[in-house]
């Protein structure tokens, strides 16, 4: 009875890795630079901003994608630039729209508000946006994906490039810049085993059945 105390104790006690589902792909449509970031009077925060750029949906996990899509985007920084070493990192705060209409209007496919931090490469033509939640805040909605599948553990990122002029620090905060723009965002955990747990229950059942056949013998 202990030993299959113990064991049971062994399975519940394993670790779980969070794997979430792809929700959608996007890229901007037009060859111009549709990022735009401005910073403030006193160069001590910066604005990143899309505004109705027409987006090409690559993948969507609920039905097929619709033929007409616009992103709206804005997050304010929420801190100063860093750097560490050639890196360059800084918070922000922001909300996003991925909509069949313009200003956010129509089918709602995906949006959210979140805080997240950008970072990318000293004069480098580069920078991303990046929002993990847990441990990052990142609030889902959307007319087409059901609520069941927008839950966290969830990631939205965007990958600017083509950074005109390079990316750089002015006063505290990432310097004006334009850009252009393609990103995903991913959802609802599906728990799995981490290997380390696949081990750990593969030893405990082999010990359960060793203690098994000293009984029987």
């Amino acid at each position: 009875m202990r030993t299959l105390l113990a064991a049971s104790t062994l399975i519940a006690g394993l670790s779980w890795a969070a794997h979430g589902a792809n929700l959608i792909t996007f890229s901007q449509i037009a060859n111009s630079n549709e990022v735009t970031a401005t910073t403030n009077a006193g160069n001590t925060a910066t604005t990143l901003s899309v505004v109705d750029a027409s987006t090409s949906i690559g993948q969507l996990i609920s039905g097929a994608p619709p033929a007409t899509a616009f992103l709206n985007f804005n997050a304010t920084s929420t801190d100063s630039a860093t750097t560490v070493g050639s890196a360059v990192i800084q918070h922000y705060a922001g909300s996003f729209c991925v909509s069949t209409a313009s200003g956010c209007g129509g089918i709602d496919i995906l949006s959210g508000t979140f805080t997240d931090a950008a970072f990318g490469a000293l004069a480098g033509p580069g920078l991303v946006v990046n929002v993990n939640s847990p441990p990052d805040t990142l609030a889902l909605s959307s007319t087409l994906i059901p609520a069941s599948e927008l839950l966290a553990p969830s990631s939205f990122g965007l990958s600017f490039t083509n950074l005109i002029p390079n990316l750089a620090i002015v006063g505290s905060t990432i310097a004006d810049f334009s850009a252009t723009f393609a990103g995903d965002a991913s959802a609802t955990a599906e728990a799995v085993p981490e290997p380390s747990s696949f081990a750990a229950l593969g030893f405990g059942l082999l010990g359960l059945a060793a203690v098994r056949r000293r009984r029987d013998a």
